[in-house]
This record gives structure tokens, C-alpha cells and sequence, in this order.
């Protein structure tokens, strides 16, 4: 059998209540017991690094999280005989994108990721856990590309004359030429990722109506740092906006 795949996100619930995952630490477990029951030893959890309001402890969740399922695997008694288990963790680093609660946060800067990678491998203590990250230059240019504005034309324009494409292979990325587009068009692209936005600020896509009121996402950013979850809309109404596009009535209201 081929891997699965949990999306866990992060590593502590509180962590996963800032993002509104409504997944537990049981959840998964559960997931992983019924993958190893059915024949499966090896599973992939995949996490994201630089979410709002992350700590260190939340990353060293990562790696706890990682090793209770190594520890459910070798507590079954219906696991498969003769074989190893390998849990597979990737990590991404966070991008905040537009239309959704964390599009006023900064992204992590590149210091913070190599300290916080540091800070996940140094608190694993198994060799039944593996863990990979994505390249960060890649989610820095995604960070800036996803909420920058018009001025990033002549930026995409220069970067491909200079040699850019295929960009989403590791083997033609090349961050040092991408860099001398912006240079040469005098733009800071960390103005775009790392920068906190108020809540006031006027957006490059807020001519846009996608349904989803700014107010809606204003309060669940707030709900976010305190730590508040939303339930299912699919549950009761939450007032997001999306219905107005469709007469009042929107699928999950429909769906409830």
C-alpha cells in the first residue's frame, strides 16, 4: 500500500483552534489507527510553519504529535507483523492569501523559519519520524505574488527575460534572478510579505466581490487571536456574506 496523508496543520490544539481547523489530537490518532488497521505503516502528517501567533512550543507539538502515532503504531495489537512504521512529516511554511481571515498577517521572515525548522528537529527523538520542508524562497515569492499589486508586472516581465520559468521546480528556482527584477524595478518585495497590514488598509483586490464580507474576516482574524473557533456554517448561519450572491440562500445554508 502507498502512503496517506493527514492534514493535521499544526502541532498543539490551540494552534489548530486559531486557524478554525476543528480537527483534535484524537482525530488524528483515530485516522492513524484505522490506516494502520487497515494495512497501512506508513502515513504522512503535514503541518505549516509561521501561523499566526505560533510559538516555539507549538512547533515542538509538531514532533510530539508526530510521536504518538509512532507510539500508537507499536501499542496495537492488530498491526501489521514484520513490518516498520514510518511517519512522514512535511512542513510548509505558512502564506497568507487574500479573501481569508490572515490576509492583514505578516508571513515569518527567513531568520524565524531556520530558527523554528532548528527548533522541530531538535525536539524529535525517534528515527521513525521524518521530516521535510518545502523551500521557503518559494513561499517568500508566493507570499509576494499573492497579495502584491500592478507594480509586480514589470517584476514578472523582467524575471522571465532574465531567464525565470518553470519556477514550481526546485531545479529551475532561482531566488538570485528573481531578486534582480525586483532590484532593477526598485521594489522591496518584503513590503508584501512580512509586513503587518491594519485593518483600514485599502487591498489591491478589494474591487472584488467574492461574497465574503471584509467585516466577516475582520472578526474571525480577531477571533483567531483569541483563540476562538467557528463552527461549520453547513451547522447554522454565520453571517459571512456569501448568501446575498444567491438570493439569500447560500449551499451550506441549503445543505444545513
Amino acid at each position: 500500500k502507498s502512503g496517506l496523508t493527514f492534514a493535521a496543520e499544526a502541532g498543539t490544539q490551540r494552534l489548530r483552534d486559531v486557524i478554525n481547523k476543528n480537527v483534535t489530537e484524537n482525530d488524528v490518532l483515530s485516522a492513524a489507527e484505522e490506516a494502520f488497521s487497515g494495512g497501512w505503516n506508513v502515513v504522512k502528517l503535514y503541518f505549516m510553519l509561521g501561523l499566526p501567533t505560533e510559538t516555539d512550543e507549538d512547533i515542538e507539538g509538531i514532533s510530539e504529535l508526530c510521536e504518538k502515532v509512532v507510539d500508537l503504531y507499536f501499542s496495537m495489537k492488530d498491526r501489521p507483523k514484520g513490518k516498520y512504521v514510518k511517519i512522514n512529516a512535511g512542513v510548509s511554511t505558512f502564506v497568507p492569501k487574500p479573501f481569508t481571515p490572515f490576509q492583514w498577517e505578516p508571513q515569518i521572515t527567513p531568520d524565524t523559519v531556520l530558527h523554528r525548522q532548528e527548533v522541530l528537529l531538535q525536539s524529535l527523538h525517534t528515527n521513525k519520524v521524518s521530516v521535510s520542508f518545502n523551500n521557503s524562497d518559494m513561499s517568500f515569492l508566493e507570499a509576494v505574488f499573492a497579495r502584491g499589486d500592478r507594480r509586480l508586472s514589470d517584476v514578472i516581465e523582467d524575471a522571465w527575460k532574465n531567464g525565470c520559468k518553470f519556477d514550481a521546480w526546485g531545479e529551475s528556482f532561482d531566488p538570485v534572478r528573481w531578486r534582480a527584477a525586483f532590484d532593477k524595478n526598485g521594489i522591496d518585495p518584503d513590503f508584501y510579505a512580512f509586513r503587518v497590514r491594519e485593518y483600514d488598509e485599502v487591498f489591491p483586490w478589494d474591487h472584488m466581490d467574492i461574497g465574503i464580507r471584509k467585516e466577516f474576516l475582520i472578526s474571525e482574524n480577531q477571533k483567531a487571536h483569541r483563540g476562538e473557533v467557528t463552527p461549520d456554517c453547513r451547522l447554522g448561519c454565520r453571517g459571512c456574506g456569501a448568501d446575498a450572491l444567491n438570493g439569500g440562500h447560500c449551499d451550506a445554508r441549503r445543505k444545513a
